[in-house]
């Protein structure tokens, strides 16, 4: 028995940490599974994948409008007061004068039952056709939609990943430059206490240590707020826990091919959908249109009737019951409504006049974000490695700082300096990469290639 408990025992603690392990893989993820992620929980993607259901369900709707429809009806009528009907007084009394008042009789029996079974099906319509082709347009639309609702997210994933990576990156700077200021510091104080070194410069040293704890302590901050906007984006719970893996070098712009590329319209998925609406409004136009046709349906209808005055005898199917049956062909033409379809014909092609018009000022756009976009990117990559020269001079000037410190040439107040231009250097290198980066993201979307691998 106990060693029966002790393998239940050890199975619980096994399936718990295996449990944790799985826990923690799933929740530290690349850009990749944030996407990933992202495309199946955010609220958007969904509602766009709930409407391309809803587009699939119409297609079918429409279809059924042309199939056979049938119906049937099962009718009893209790006639507990038979209305009474007038005949001239001669129908009963040939001999009756002239002016005599007519008589009132009552036609009908007490209880009355019908069951009918139609069948009618729809032969010609146009707006039905043109309905048919409207459904499957719908359904691209809603479909495009969807493309374009991952589009979004990408864009706001990627941008918040790379704002959390680039402050984790910038978080492990601070961590070697506090560490690194605290070795100087300790070095420092020895000095000071053998009077080598006056207490004025080791209390500069110290203010240098505590800025950048500080800006350490900023920085956390951001890469907590950072966190919650990268799972809202996701769609993650707030209560879940998230944690990111990449290295920022991986997202290093090594290349400017993209600033020589042209903007292609129908790589934008704006333009894209412009199209399908044109489509739709056309479609629209040829449905009012074909409105003018006539339409052609033919109908069957069969069943059974009975009418009796005592109700026992209403459920004698095989006596009172009587079959009747017809089956027939009807055209509806139309002739005239007042001029409404003209007026409305004169509406659609206004729509569609009016949807070039959009079609033209987004050309315009798409020039005008690609441009930007491009002398965006160019500037932060030029700007980038500005801040990267001056980042590796910075660090240069501080380390022949310390060397002339130590060799007794140099003073403490030229170190600290050189300490805060190394931290700003630093500082002004993340902020041109981070631009960069999302220079890079905001030209990929310009170009219609944003979401697509």
């Amino acid at each position: 028995m106990k060693h029966l408990f002790f393998s239940l025992f050890m199975l619980m603690c096994l399936t718990h940490a295996q449990a944790q392990e799985k826990s923690t893989t799933q929740n530290s993820f690349t850009l990749e599974q944030c996407l990933d992620y992202a495309y199946k929980n955010a609220t958007t993607i969904r509602k766009a994948e709930l409407e391309t259901q809803s587009a699939a369900a119409r297609v079918k709707d429409v279809i059924s409008i042309g199939l056979p429809q049938v119906n049937a009806n099962i009718q009893f009528i209790d006639n507990y007061k038979i209305q009474t009907s007038f005949l001239p007084a001669k129908f009963f009394n040939p001999n009756a004068p002239d002016g005599s008042p007519p008589v009132g009789v009552k036609f009908g029996t007490t209880y009355l039952g019908n069951a009918t079974l139609q069948v009618s099906q729809l032969l010609f319509n146009g707006s039905y056709i043109v309905g048919l082709q409207a459904a499957n347009t719908y359904k691209q639309l809603a479909a495009k939609s969807l493309e374009a609702s991952k589009i979004t997210i990408t864009e706001n994933v990627t941008k918040a990943y790379l704002l959390l990576i680039v402050n984790k990156e910038r978080i492990k700077l601070l961590d070697n430059n506090i560490a690194r200021v605290d070795s100087f510091f300790s070095d420092t104080k020895k000095l000071q206490k053998q009077g080598f070194v006056e207490q004025l410069d080791l209390d500069r040293l110290e203010v240098s240590l505590n800025n950048i704890k500080s800006e350490k302590t900023k920085i956390e901050g951001i890469i907590q707020l950072s966190n919650e906007i990268l799972k809202f984006q996701m769609g993650m719970p707030a209560d879940n826990t998230l944690d990111v893996q990449g290295d920022i070098t991986s997202y290093q712009l090594t290349n400017t091919e993209a600033t020589s590329e042209k903007a292609d319209y129908k790589n934008r998925i704006e333009y894209s959908l412009l199209e399908t609406n044109n489509k739709l409004l056309s479609l629209d136009l040829k449905n009012k249109r074909w409105a003018y046709l006539p339409t052609l349906s033919a109908f069957l209808q069969t069943g059974f009737n009975t009418g009796v005055n005592d109700f026992q005898q209403w459920g004698d199917f095989k006596n009172n019951w009587f079959n009747f049956g017809l089956f027939g062909i009807r055209l509806d033409v139309p002739i005239f409504d007042g001029l409404q379809k003209k007026y409305k014909i004169q509406q659609s092609k206004i729509e569609l006049l009016k949807l070039d018009e959009d079609k033209k000022s987004l050309e315009l756009a798409i020039n005008f974000q690609t441009n930007q976009a491009k002398i965006t990117l160019a500037n932060a990559q030029a700007s980038l490695e500005i801040q990267k020269r001056n980042q590796t001079l910075a660090a240069e000037v501080l380390r022949i700082t310390k060397i002339k410190f130590k060799q007794g040439v140099g003073s403490n107040i030229e170190i600290t300096n050189a300490e805060a231009a190394a931290k700003d250097a630093e500082t002004n290198y993340y902020n041109a990469l981070y631009d960069a980066l999302i220079a890079k993201v905001d030209l990929d979307k310009a170009l219609g290639k944003l979401g697509k691998k």
